[in-house]
C-alpha cells in the first residue's frame, strides 16, 4: 500500500467542504459520489468532496475515458439540492467549474517563465482546462435524480494533470503541472488552491450572476479564433464568437451566419442536443487538437 499522497486532516479542514471521503484506488470518483448521491445521507449545504489517489475507469466528454494515475488530482463533489437542477443549466455549471480551476492553475504557472499566455491556463469549450493547445484538466457534471430516499443532487468531477506522467502518443494533446513548471507540485496545495477558487464560480452560478459569461468568455482560450467542432454529422469549421449565457458556443460560419452549438455535458446519453429556439448544429467538440480524455 502507498502512503497517502494527501494531507487529509488539513482537506477536512476546508471550510467550504463538508466532509471527505478517501480511497486510494477506485474505479471512479463520480461513480462513489453518485452512489452517495443515491443513499441520501448528504443534505443540502457544502458539497461532499469524493477524492483518489488513483482512478481506473474515469469518464471523460463524451463518453470517453480518462487515465488517473498516481500523481495526477482526481475528485468529484457531490452537492445536493432540495429541488431537482434544471438539465440545461447543467453544461453553464461545468464552465463556472472550468473557470475557477483555470484560474487556479494560473496563479501557480504564473511562477515559470516557460508559460507565455495570459492567463496560463484557459478554459476550452465545453469542460475542459488548457495550456496553449494542451489539455491539463477535464471536468464532467452529471446529475442524480430524486428517489423515495434521496434528494436530487448533482456530482462534478474533476481531473487535473499534475506530477502524472503524460502518455507520449499525447505528448501534443495533453501537459502537467510537471511538465509545465519542471517541478513537483503537492497535491494537497493544489487541491486547496481550486476549493479556494471554484466556491465564487459555484454561487455565480446559483444565483445566474450576469457577470459570470463575461468571466468565462475572458477566460476562454478559442475565443476570435479559428475552430473546428466535431459534431455526429461530420466536422463543420468557423471562428469562435464567444460562448453565450447559457453555456452554448457561438460559431461564425463562413458565410457570416452564426450557429449557437450546445454541449449536452451531465445528459445520460452524453450527446450534444439543439436548442428548438436557435439555429444549432449538434456539437461534442472543439478543436485545433484532438485531446484524449
Amino acid at each position: 500500500m502507498r502512503d497517502c499522497p494527501f494531507d487529509l486532516d488539513t482537506i477536512r479542514d476546508h471550510e467550504w467542504i463538508a466532509g471527505v471521503v478517501y480511497r486510494e484506488t477506485i474505479e471512479s470518483t463520480s461513480d462513489l459520489a453518485l452512489e452517495l448521491a443515491a443513499e441520501g445521507t448528504h443534505p443540502p449545504g457544502p458539497p461532499l468532496l469524493v477524492l483518489a489517489a488513483e482512478q481506473t475507469r474515469g469518464r471523460g466528454q463524451p463518453g470517453r475515458r480518462w487515465e488517473s494515475t498516481h500523481g495526477s488530482l482526481t475528485f468529484s463533489l457531490l452537492m445536493t439540492h432540495p429541488t431537482p437542477v434544471p438539465l440545461q443549466k447543467l453544461p453553464t455549471l461545468a464552465l463556472a467549474t472550468a473557470l475557477g480551476i483555470s484560474r487556479a492553475l494560473s496563479t501557480r504557472l504564473a511562477a515559470t517563465p516557460s508559460v507565455q499566455a495570459d492567463p496560463a491556463a484557459q478554459l476550452k469549450w465545453p469542460n475542459d482546462v488548457v495550456v496553449g493547445d494542451r489539455k491539463i484538466c477535464g471536468v464532467l457534471v452529471e446529475a442524480r435524480p430524486a428517489t423515495p430516499q434521496a434528494l436530487p443532487g448533482v456530482v462534478v468531477g474533476v481531473g487535473v494533470n499534475v506530477n502524472n506522467p503524460i502518455d507520449p502518443d499525447l505528448a501534443e494533446q495533453a501537459t502537467s503541472l510537471t511538465r509545465e513548471l519542471g517541478s513537483h507540485t503537492p497535491l494537497t496545495s493544489c487541491l486547496l488552491e481550486i476549493l479556494e477558487e471554484i466556491p465564487r464560480e459555484f454561487e455565480a452560478w446559483r444565483l445566474e450572476d450576469p457577470d459570470l459569461p463575461e468571466r468565462w468568455n475572458r477566460a476562454c482560450r478559442d475565443l476570435d479564433r479559428r475552430i473546428t467542432i466535431a459534431a455526429p454529422g461530420g466536422e463543420v469549421e468557423g471562428t469562435c464568437r464567444g460562448i453565450d449565457r447559457d453555456g452554448r458556443l457561438l460559431l461564425e460560419g463562413l458565410d457570416g451566419s452564426l450557429q449557437h452549438l450546445v454541449s449536452q455535458v451531465g445528459q445520460s446519453a452524453r450527446q450534444p442536443v439543439e436548442a428548438p429556439e436557435q439555429p444549432v448544429r449538434p456539437a461534442a467538440s472543439c478543436h485545433p487538437e484532438r485531446s484524449e480524455e
